[in-house]
């Protein structure tokens, strides 16, 4: 593939060079921009143009404060045409920037050894972060900003690479695009696309160097499992491998089980690496396995539904359940990689893949009034099952999730909105929460109207009031964000303006069985 196919595949997406200094990011931005056929720019040039003045000159007067400020303001001001960009040293650490140029294009970190580095910058010149001992300087630059430098679509040493092996990675990562969850050094991508399950071979090798323990769904109509076992037995991982029912009656402690005695009777080590293929049950499992198991080993996931693609493979959700209800056991435990390829939708049946978009539009309302017209426009696509669609779905759906789970990873506030309709069910749980938003005066009636329009174009169920009953709402009582005789509940307003608002138990109950 020519330099000039790929910009055509992604005309949009702009790269962002990051890294320390002496990484290389500018000659690689040339090198990224000739083979893209676009242009390079550097920002340190940029920011020395808006001051009249060098970077050294820029610290030495005014401070480091207003370096970053004028950082700032050349970033907003970058022309559509610069289509790789070098970023300065230091460019990621504020984490509003970071965060916008996730959103906005591909970050790549680029570094290398320390002493590597310092040999590249020489005695530091002209570089007002670098003293007497340039090594050393870099060493605590690198231990500073390695949180900050994590969080990319990927990170490469330039150390161990040739410029022709650091540009194709580049380019290669940009045509994918996989999205970042960005938590730090636990930071990790999530890839989308067609075939994308074929890379879990490569995956595990490169957050494992220890065995892999498959977990799969024993389902002889899905070839997922297989097409997994024979990936990783090619890298050089043949598998070790614990077959599981997944349905919500084995989501217990006695499968958890299963997966930890296989892997210790197979005498597996920290080095180890679980990886799930399957449904959300599936996943949930594999999950507190790895978290569990012999206090935490490496976790990859492959899920092979919708539903478990767009909410329970991302996050870092797993448990398992008991008899008082579902989930009630478990832990937060992020995985290494996730996987998400839409070809593995193909053998399931219409109403489960269905089933899933419920959670797309909910994602679709707490994001943005651009992704809920997505879905509008896309309804009759999803509803056959049509492949790009589907993939700009679940982009959107794990886009917003990543964003949640960057401010509140352990469900303390913001990310509680991604319990909109759990209250009572996702697709008739979204029209009911609009109702008692109605009833207590924080929604109107047109935004009812229109999700319930959405819902059922999609194929979903919109029947709430054949269905309510004291059953249901007695269900409200045992939710897990109940706090005493009030519960922590999702009010959606137009898409994109959702809030959480601590309510009566008999508030909701009342608002949605006198309606």
């Amino acid at each position: 593939m020519t330099g000039g196919e790929r910009t055509r595949m992604l005309p949009l997406v702009r790269v962002y060079l990051s890294g320390p200094m002496g990484a290389g990011k500018s000659t690689v931005a040339s090198a990224v921009a000739e083979q893209l056929g676009t242009r390079a720019l550097d920002l340190d040039e940029r920011v020395e143009q808006l001051a009249g003045r060098s970077i050294a000159e820029i610290f030495a007067e005014r401070g480091e404060s207003a370096f970053r400020a004028l950082e700032k303001e050349a970033l907003e001001g970058l022309t559509a045409d610069a289509g790789v960009v070098s970023l300065g040293g230091g460019t990621v650490v504020d984490d509003e920037s970071r965060q916008m140029l996730l959103r906005q294009g591909i970050v790549i970190t680029l570094t290398a050894n320390p002493a590597v580095l310092a040999e590249r910058v020489g005695d530091g010149q002209g570089r007002p972060l670098l003293g007497e001992d340039p090594q050393g300087d870099l060493e605590r630059v690198l231990k500073a900003r390695g949180a900050a430098y994590a969080e990319a679509h990927a990170v490469i040493d330039t150390g161990t690479l040739t410029i022709e092996e650091i540009v194709a990675e580049i380019v290669a990562v940009r045509n994918r695009s996989p999205i970042v969850v960005p938590l730090g050094l636990r930071t990790y991508r999530v890839e989308v696309g067609r075939g994308t399950r074929h890379r879990v071979g490569v995956r595990a090798n490169e957050y494992s160097e220890g065995d892999a323990i498959l977990v799969f769904d024993g389902g002889n109509d899905r070839p997922w499992p297989a097409d997994a076992i024979r990936d990783l037995t090619l890298a050089g991982k043949p598998p070790i491998e614990v077959k599981l029912p997944g349905n919500e009656a084995h989501k217990n402690v006695a499968s958890v089980e299963q997966v930890w005695d296989t892997a210790l009777e197979a005498e597996v080590d920290r080095r180890a690496i679980v990886i799930g293929v399957g449904g959300g049950v599936i996943g949930d499992l594999t999950g507190f396995a790895a978290s569990t198991l012999l206090r935490g080993v490496a976790l990859g996931q492959i899920p092979t539904t919708l539903l478990a693609m767009v909410d329970s493979s991302v996050g870092g959700k797993t448990g398992f359940n008991r008899p008082r209800g579902k989930n009630l056991v478990g832990a937060f435990y992020q995985p290494k990689f996730v996987l998400c390829d839409v070809e593995t939708l193909s053998t399931l049946p219409s109403e489960e893949r269905i089933a899933g978009l419920a959670e797309v539009v909910k994602s679709a309302w707490l994001d943005s009034e651009d992704s809920v017209a997505m879905l509008e426009r896309d309804a009759d696509a999803l509803m056959a099952g049509d492949a790009d669609a589907t993939i700009r779905a679940i982009r959107m759906s794990i886009l917003l999730k990543s964003r949640i789970v960057h401010e509140d990873e352990h469900e303390s506030g913001r990310r509680m909105l991604l319990n909109l309709g759990h209250t009572v069910g996702v697709a008739l749980g979204m029209i009911a929460a609009m109702r008692v938003a109605a009833r207590l005066g924080r929604g109107r009636s047109e935004e009812t109207e229109r999700l319930t329009r959405l819902l059922g174009r999609l194929g979903l169920p919109t029947d709430l009031d054949e269905r309510l009953n004291s059953r249901v709402l007695g269900f409200i009582g045992s939710d897990k964000k109940r706090r005493g005789d009030r519960i922590y509940f999702v009010i959606p307003r137009l898409p994109g303006q959702t809030a959480i608002e601590l309510l009566g138990l008999d508030e909701v109950r009342g608002a949605l069985d006198q309606i």
